[in-house]
Protein backbone atom coordinates (compact mmCIF):
# COMPACT_ATOMS: atom_id res chain seq x y z
CA UNK A 1 0.00 0.00 0.00
CA UNK A 2 1.51 3.32 1.06
CA UNK A 3 5.24 3.74 0.51
CA UNK A 4 7.44 4.42 3.51
CA UNK A 5 10.32 6.85 3.19
CA UNK A 6 13.36 6.78 5.46
CA UNK A 7 16.58 8.72 5.84
CA UNK A 8 20.07 7.52 6.69
CA UNK A 9 21.84 10.17 8.71
CA UNK A 10 25.21 8.48 8.38
CA UNK A 11 27.61 11.06 7.00
CA UNK A 12 30.54 8.68 7.28
CA UNK A 13 29.13 6.52 4.52
CA UNK A 14 29.67 9.19 1.89
CA UNK A 15 33.42 8.82 1.62
CA UNK A 16 33.22 5.03 1.67
CA UNK A 17 30.57 4.60 -0.98
CA UNK A 18 31.67 7.18 -3.54
CA UNK A 19 34.56 7.26 -5.95
CA UNK A 20 36.77 10.35 -5.97
CA UNK A 21 35.74 11.72 -9.34
CA UNK A 22 33.64 14.81 -8.78
CA UNK A 23 30.35 16.32 -9.90
CA UNK A 24 29.57 19.96 -10.59
CA UNK A 25 26.10 21.40 -11.08
CA UNK A 26 24.98 24.68 -12.57
CA UNK A 27 21.39 25.55 -13.23
CA UNK A 28 18.48 27.91 -13.52
CA UNK A 29 14.84 28.03 -12.46
CA UNK A 30 12.14 30.54 -13.32
CA UNK A 31 10.17 29.56 -10.20
CA UNK A 32 10.75 32.39 -7.77
CA UNK A 33 9.33 30.32 -4.89
CA UNK A 34 12.41 28.10 -4.91
CA UNK A 35 15.00 29.64 -2.59
CA UNK A 36 17.05 26.52 -1.85
CA UNK A 37 17.44 23.05 -3.30
CA UNK A 38 18.20 19.94 -1.23
CA UNK A 39 20.22 17.10 -2.71
CA UNK A 40 19.96 13.49 -1.50
CA UNK A 41 21.87 10.37 -2.48
CA UNK A 42 19.51 7.54 -3.41
CA UNK A 43 20.58 4.46 -1.48
CA UNK A 44 17.55 2.32 -2.31
CA UNK A 45 15.15 3.64 -4.93
CA UNK A 46 12.72 0.75 -4.56
CA UNK A 47 12.00 1.64 -0.93
CA UNK A 48 12.45 5.42 -1.04
CA UNK A 49 15.60 5.20 1.07
CA UNK A 50 17.66 8.38 0.65
CA UNK A 51 20.57 9.99 2.44
CA UNK A 52 20.77 13.78 2.85
CA UNK A 53 23.88 15.05 1.12
CA UNK A 54 23.85 18.83 0.82
CA UNK A 55 21.84 21.90 -0.11
CA UNK A 56 22.52 25.03 -2.12
CA UNK A 57 20.94 28.46 -2.41
CA UNK A 58 19.01 29.69 -5.41
CA UNK A 59 19.79 33.35 -6.08
CA UNK A 60 17.96 35.23 -8.85
CA UNK A 61 16.95 31.87 -10.25
CA UNK A 62 20.53 30.60 -10.49
CA UNK A 63 22.34 27.94 -8.48
CA UNK A 64 25.63 26.07 -8.47
CA UNK A 65 27.05 23.10 -6.59
CA UNK A 66 30.37 21.24 -6.53
CA UNK A 67 31.35 17.97 -4.86
CA UNK A 68 34.72 16.38 -5.57
CA UNK A 69 33.93 12.98 -4.04
CA UNK A 70 30.91 11.92 -6.10
CA UNK A 71 30.56 9.90 -9.28
CA UNK A 72 27.71 9.09 -11.67
CA UNK A 73 24.58 7.87 -9.90
CA UNK A 74 20.93 8.61 -9.16
CA UNK A 75 20.08 11.48 -6.80
CA UNK A 76 16.92 13.05 -5.43
CA UNK A 77 16.35 16.80 -5.57
CA UNK A 78 13.71 18.69 -3.59
CA UNK A 79 12.86 22.35 -2.87
CA UNK A 80 11.93 21.41 0.71
CA UNK A 81 13.40 19.25 3.46
CA UNK A 82 12.03 18.44 6.86
CA UNK A 83 13.31 15.25 8.47
CA UNK A 84 9.99 14.81 10.27
CA UNK A 85 7.93 15.27 7.10
CA UNK A 86 9.62 13.34 4.32
CA UNK A 87 6.27 12.85 2.60
CA UNK A 88 6.22 16.52 1.51
CA UNK A 89 9.83 16.27 0.44
CA UNK A 90 9.05 13.40 -1.92
CA UNK A 91 5.80 14.94 -3.12
CA UNK A 92 7.62 18.08 -4.27
CA UNK A 93 10.93 16.52 -5.38
CA UNK A 94 12.25 14.51 -8.29
CA UNK A 95 14.79 11.81 -9.07
CA UNK A 96 17.61 12.73 -11.43
CA UNK A 97 20.88 11.31 -12.67
CA UNK A 98 23.97 13.45 -12.24
CA UNK A 99 27.11 12.41 -14.09
CA UNK A 100 30.78 12.89 -13.31
CA UNK A 101 31.87 16.29 -14.62
CA UNK A 102 29.56 19.18 -15.47
CA UNK A 103 25.77 19.03 -15.21
CA UNK A 104 23.55 21.83 -16.55
CA UNK A 105 20.10 21.72 -14.95
CA UNK A 106 16.84 23.44 -15.74
CA UNK A 107 14.38 23.17 -12.84
CA UNK A 108 10.64 23.81 -13.15
CA UNK A 109 7.37 22.66 -11.63
CA UNK A 110 4.76 20.36 -13.14
CA UNK A 111 0.98 20.54 -12.80
CA UNK A 112 1.07 18.55 -9.54
CA UNK A 113 3.40 21.06 -7.89
CA UNK A 114 6.46 18.81 -7.95
CA UNK A 115 9.69 20.03 -9.49
CA UNK A 116 11.21 18.50 -12.61
CA UNK A 117 14.91 18.68 -13.41
CA UNK A 118 16.09 18.54 -17.01
CA UNK A 119 19.75 17.54 -17.41
CA UNK A 120 20.01 17.47 -21.24
CA UNK A 121 23.69 16.56 -21.52
CA UNK A 122 23.32 13.44 -19.36
CA UNK A 123 21.75 10.58 -21.30
CA UNK A 124 21.10 8.58 -18.14
CA UNK A 125 18.67 11.22 -16.88
CA UNK A 126 16.45 10.95 -19.95
CA UNK A 127 16.70 7.16 -19.83
CA UNK A 128 15.57 7.13 -16.21
CA UNK A 129 12.59 9.39 -16.92
CA UNK A 130 11.48 7.13 -19.80
CA UNK A 131 12.06 3.99 -17.75
CA UNK A 132 9.97 5.32 -14.86
CA UNK A 133 7.09 6.17 -17.19
CA UNK A 134 7.21 2.75 -18.86
CA UNK A 135 7.54 0.95 -15.53
CA UNK A 136 4.46 2.70 -14.15
CA UNK A 137 2.55 1.68 -17.26
CA UNK A 138 3.78 -1.93 -17.16
CA UNK A 139 2.80 -2.23 -13.49
CA UNK A 140 -0.58 -0.56 -14.02
CA UNK A 141 0.36 2.02 -11.39
CA UNK A 142 -2.56 4.36 -12.12
CA UNK A 143 -5.12 1.65 -11.38
CA UNK A 144 -3.31 0.41 -8.27
CA UNK A 145 -3.01 3.96 -6.91
CA UNK A 146 -6.76 4.40 -7.34
CA UNK A 147 -7.46 1.15 -5.52
CA UNK A 148 -5.09 2.23 -2.74
CA UNK A 149 -7.11 5.40 -2.23
CA UNK A 150 -10.33 3.40 -1.88
CA UNK A 151 -8.65 1.19 0.73
CA UNK A 152 -7.24 4.22 2.61
CA UNK A 153 -10.72 5.77 2.75
CA UNK A 154 -12.11 2.61 4.36
CA UNK A 155 -9.17 2.52 6.77
CA UNK A 156 -9.72 6.13 7.78
CA UNK A 157 -13.33 5.19 8.64
CA UNK A 158 -12.00 2.14 10.54
CA UNK A 159 -14.34 0.03 8.40
CA UNK A 160 -12.67 -3.35 8.89
CA UNK A 161 -15.30 -5.23 6.91
CA UNK A 162 -14.92 -2.97 3.90
CA UNK A 163 -11.14 -3.13 4.12
CA UNK A 164 -11.25 -6.93 4.02
CA UNK A 165 -13.70 -6.88 1.12
CA UNK A 166 -11.42 -4.55 -0.86
CA UNK A 167 -8.38 -6.71 -0.15
CA UNK A 168 -10.14 -9.88 -1.27
CA UNK A 169 -11.75 -8.43 -4.39
CA UNK A 170 -8.66 -6.55 -5.60
CA UNK A 171 -6.02 -9.21 -4.86
CA UNK A 172 -6.19 -10.67 -8.41
CA UNK A 173 -5.69 -7.19 -9.88
CA UNK A 174 -2.62 -6.53 -7.74
CA UNK A 175 -1.17 -9.98 -8.42
CA UNK A 176 -1.65 -9.60 -12.17
CA UNK A 177 -0.06 -6.15 -12.15
CA UNK A 178 2.94 -7.34 -10.10
CA UNK A 179 3.50 -10.27 -12.47
CA UNK A 180 3.27 -8.01 -15.52
CA UNK A 181 5.80 -5.66 -13.95
CA UNK A 182 8.16 -8.52 -13.05
CA UNK A 183 8.12 -9.84 -16.61
CA UNK A 184 8.66 -6.38 -18.06
CA UNK A 185 11.57 -5.70 -15.69
CA UNK A 186 13.21 -9.02 -16.64
CA UNK A 187 13.14 -8.02 -20.29
CA UNK A 188 14.33 -4.48 -19.62
CA UNK A 189 17.24 -5.56 -17.42
CA UNK A 190 18.34 -8.04 -20.10
CA UNK A 191 17.90 -5.52 -22.93
CA UNK A 192 20.00 -2.84 -21.24
CA UNK A 193 22.72 -5.21 -19.98
CA UNK A 194 26.28 -3.95 -20.32
CA UNK A 195 25.46 -0.25 -20.51
CA UNK A 196 25.65 2.31 -17.67
CA UNK A 197 21.86 2.35 -17.42
CA UNK A 198 21.80 -1.44 -17.58
CA UNK A 199 24.18 -1.68 -14.63
CA UNK A 200 21.98 0.73 -12.67
CA UNK A 201 18.96 -1.47 -13.45
CA UNK A 202 20.75 -4.70 -12.58
CA UNK A 203 22.02 -3.39 -9.26
CA UNK A 204 18.75 -1.69 -8.25
CA UNK A 205 16.26 -4.35 -9.32
CA UNK A 206 18.28 -7.55 -9.09
CA UNK A 207 21.48 -7.41 -7.05
CA UNK A 208 20.81 -4.90 -4.27
CA UNK A 209 18.32 -7.15 -2.48
CA UNK A 210 19.64 -10.46 -3.78
CA UNK A 211 20.25 -13.29 -1.34
CA UNK A 212 22.80 -15.33 -3.29
CA UNK A 213 23.40 -18.66 -1.57
CA UNK A 214 25.81 -20.55 -3.85
CA UNK A 215 28.96 -19.93 -5.87
CA UNK A 216 27.32 -20.74 -9.22
CA UNK A 217 24.81 -17.89 -8.86
CA UNK A 218 27.55 -15.64 -7.49
CA UNK A 219 29.78 -16.29 -10.51
CA UNK A 220 26.83 -15.60 -12.82
CA UNK A 221 26.23 -12.26 -11.12
CA UNK A 222 29.92 -11.36 -11.42
CA UNK A 223 29.78 -12.05 -15.15
CA UNK A 224 26.95 -9.56 -15.52
CA UNK A 225 28.76 -6.87 -13.52
CA UNK A 226 32.18 -7.42 -15.08
CA UNK A 227 30.58 -7.57 -18.53
CA UNK A 228 29.56 -3.91 -18.26
CA UNK A 229 31.32 -1.50 -20.61
CA UNK A 230 34.04 0.94 -19.52
CA UNK A 231 31.61 3.83 -19.12
CA UNK A 232 29.40 1.77 -16.81
CA UNK A 233 32.42 0.84 -14.70
CA UNK A 234 32.96 4.54 -13.91
CA UNK A 235 29.60 4.78 -12.17
CA UNK A 236 28.76 4.35 -8.50
CA UNK A 237 26.82 1.21 -9.42
CA UNK A 238 29.90 -0.71 -10.51
CA UNK A 239 31.70 0.07 -7.25
CA UNK A 240 28.59 -0.74 -5.22
CA UNK A 241 27.84 -3.97 -7.11
CA UNK A 242 31.43 -5.15 -6.70
CA UNK A 243 31.29 -4.40 -2.97
CA UNK A 244 28.00 -6.32 -2.69
CA UNK A 245 29.37 -9.38 -4.51
CA UNK A 246 32.54 -9.42 -2.43
CA UNK A 247 30.42 -9.37 0.72
CA UNK A 248 28.11 -12.13 -0.54
CA UNK A 249 31.09 -14.31 -1.37
CA UNK A 250 31.96 -14.53 2.33
CA UNK A 251 28.78 -16.42 3.21
CA UNK A 252 27.86 -18.58 0.22
CA UNK A 253 27.45 -22.30 0.91
CA UNK A 254 30.86 -23.80 1.64
CA UNK A 255 32.27 -20.78 3.44
CA UNK A 256 32.98 -20.61 7.18
CA UNK A 257 30.16 -18.86 9.05
CA UNK A 258 31.27 -15.46 10.44
CA UNK A 259 31.36 -14.99 14.19
CA UNK A 260 28.14 -14.17 16.04
CA UNK A 261 28.44 -12.80 19.58
CA UNK A 262 25.66 -11.55 21.85
CA UNK A 263 23.90 -12.35 25.10
CA UNK A 264 21.44 -15.03 26.14
CA UNK A 265 18.12 -14.53 27.95
CA UNK A 266 19.92 -14.26 31.29
CA UNK A 267 22.25 -11.59 29.98
CA UNK A 268 25.28 -13.88 29.79
CA UNK A 269 27.68 -13.92 26.83
CA UNK A 270 26.72 -16.36 24.09
CA UNK A 271 28.21 -16.97 20.65
CA UNK A 272 27.89 -19.27 17.66
CA UNK A 273 31.31 -20.72 18.53
CA UNK A 274 29.82 -22.14 21.75
CA UNK A 275 28.05 -24.73 19.58
CA UNK A 276 31.09 -25.89 17.64
CA UNK A 277 30.92 -29.65 17.18
CA UNK A 278 27.17 -29.58 16.52
CA UNK A 279 24.98 -28.94 13.50
CA UNK A 280 23.40 -25.53 14.16
CA UNK A 281 20.38 -24.02 12.48
CA UNK A 282 20.92 -20.26 12.79
CA UNK A 283 17.70 -18.24 12.68
CA UNK A 284 17.99 -14.46 12.22
CA UNK A 285 14.72 -12.91 13.38
CA UNK A 286 13.08 -10.18 15.47
CA UNK A 287 9.92 -9.91 17.56
CA UNK A 288 8.38 -7.35 15.15
CA UNK A 289 8.92 -9.53 12.07
CA UNK A 290 5.63 -11.33 11.34
CA UNK A 291 7.18 -13.60 8.72
CA UNK A 292 9.97 -14.55 11.13
CA UNK A 293 7.56 -15.67 13.79
CA UNK A 294 5.47 -17.63 11.29
CA UNK A 295 8.49 -19.90 10.88
CA UNK A 296 8.42 -20.86 14.58
CA UNK A 297 6.24 -23.99 14.05
CA UNK A 298 8.68 -25.23 11.37
CA UNK A 299 11.63 -24.56 13.66
CA UNK A 300 9.93 -26.27 16.60
CA UNK A 301 9.11 -29.33 14.49
CA UNK A 302 12.74 -29.53 13.35
CA UNK A 303 14.15 -28.99 16.84
CA UNK A 304 12.02 -31.68 18.43
CA UNK A 305 12.78 -34.17 15.66
CA UNK A 306 16.57 -33.85 15.68
CA UNK A 307 17.63 -32.36 19.05
CA UNK A 308 19.12 -35.71 20.12
CA UNK A 309 21.21 -36.08 16.94
CA UNK A 310 24.04 -33.61 17.57
CA UNK A 311 21.78 -30.79 16.38
CA UNK A 312 20.45 -27.56 17.85
CA UNK A 313 18.95 -24.21 16.88
CA UNK A 314 20.33 -20.77 17.68
CA UNK A 315 17.92 -17.87 17.39
CA UNK A 316 19.72 -14.60 16.63
CA UNK A 317 17.56 -11.57 17.31
CA UNK A 318 17.98 -8.06 15.90
CA UNK A 319 15.59 -6.60 18.50
CA UNK A 320 16.50 -3.29 20.13
CA UNK A 321 14.32 -3.86 23.20
CA UNK A 322 15.15 -6.91 25.29
CA UNK A 323 11.66 -6.98 26.77
CA UNK A 324 10.07 -7.34 23.32
CA UNK A 325 12.50 -10.15 22.50
CA UNK A 326 11.79 -12.09 25.69
CA UNK A 327 8.03 -11.61 25.32
CA UNK A 328 8.06 -13.01 21.76
CA UNK A 329 10.14 -16.03 22.79
CA UNK A 330 7.63 -16.87 25.52
CA UNK A 331 4.57 -16.27 23.33
CA UNK A 332 5.91 -18.41 20.48
CA UNK A 333 7.24 -21.25 22.63
CA UNK A 334 10.70 -20.99 21.07
CA UNK A 335 12.45 -23.40 23.44
CA UNK A 336 15.87 -23.48 21.76
CA UNK A 337 18.88 -21.29 22.57
CA UNK A 338 18.41 -17.58 21.86
CA UNK A 339 20.96 -14.82 21.35
CA UNK A 340 20.35 -11.08 21.32
CA UNK A 341 22.71 -8.94 19.24
CA UNK A 342 23.82 -5.82 21.10
CA UNK A 343 24.97 -2.38 20.01
CA UNK A 344 27.49 -2.32 17.16
CA UNK A 345 27.40 -6.11 16.94
CA UNK A 346 23.92 -5.90 15.42
CA UNK A 347 25.12 -3.94 12.41
CA UNK A 348 28.39 -5.85 12.11
CA UNK A 349 26.83 -9.32 12.12
CA UNK A 350 24.09 -8.42 9.64
CA UNK A 351 26.71 -6.93 7.32
CA UNK A 352 28.99 -9.96 7.70
CA UNK A 353 26.14 -12.25 6.62
CA UNK A 354 24.93 -9.84 3.88
CA UNK A 355 21.42 -9.99 5.31
CA UNK A 356 19.00 -7.76 3.44
CA UNK A 357 15.83 -9.13 5.05
CA UNK A 358 14.73 -11.47 7.80
CA UNK A 359 13.99 -14.22 8.48
CA UNK A 360 17.29 -15.59 7.24
CA UNK A 361 17.79 -19.17 8.28
CA UNK A 362 20.96 -21.13 7.54
CA UNK A 363 22.48 -24.45 8.54
CA UNK A 364 26.05 -24.64 9.87
CA UNK A 365 28.14 -27.82 10.15
CA UNK A 366 30.03 -28.92 13.29
CA UNK A 367 33.23 -27.39 11.88
CA UNK A 368 31.51 -24.05 11.24
CA UNK A 369 30.93 -24.39 7.48
CA UNK A 370 27.70 -23.06 5.98
CA UNK A 371 25.77 -26.04 4.53
CA UNK A 372 22.52 -24.39 3.42
CA UNK A 373 21.01 -20.90 3.32
CA UNK A 374 17.72 -19.12 2.81
CA UNK A 375 15.68 -21.91 4.38
CA UNK A 376 11.94 -21.36 4.78
CA UNK A 377 8.88 -23.51 5.42
CA UNK A 378 9.33 -27.25 4.85
CA UNK A 379 12.85 -26.66 3.52
CA UNK A 380 14.01 -26.14 7.10
CA UNK A 381 13.12 -29.67 8.20
CA UNK A 382 14.17 -31.22 4.88
CA UNK A 383 17.62 -29.62 4.91
CA UNK A 384 18.38 -30.84 8.44
CA UNK A 385 16.97 -34.30 7.75
CA UNK A 386 19.05 -34.67 4.58
CA UNK A 387 22.22 -33.46 6.26
CA UNK A 388 21.93 -35.71 9.32
CA UNK A 389 21.13 -38.74 7.15
CA UNK A 390 24.53 -38.56 5.40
Amino acid sequence: MKRLFSIALLAGLIAVQCLAVGISVQGYTADKRIKRLYLFMVQDERYGYVQPLDSFEVTDGKFAYQNDTLTTRLFFLSPVFNASDMESCFEQGTYLFLASGNNLLSVSRNARGAITADNPNVKLNAQHALFTHQKDSAGNKHTLDSLDQVFYAARNRNDQREMQRIKTSTAPIYNRAYEQLRQWLDKEVARQQGSPFGLYLYYTYRLQHANITNRTDLDRARQVVEGANDEAKQTWYYARATQKLNALEQTVVGQVAPAIVGEDKAGKALSLSHFKGKFVLVDFWSSSCTWCRKETPNLLKTFNAFKDQNFTILGVSTDFRKADWLKAIKEDGAIWQQLLLKGDARKQVLAAYSIVSIPQILLVSPDGTIIAKDLRGNKIYEAVQKTLAK
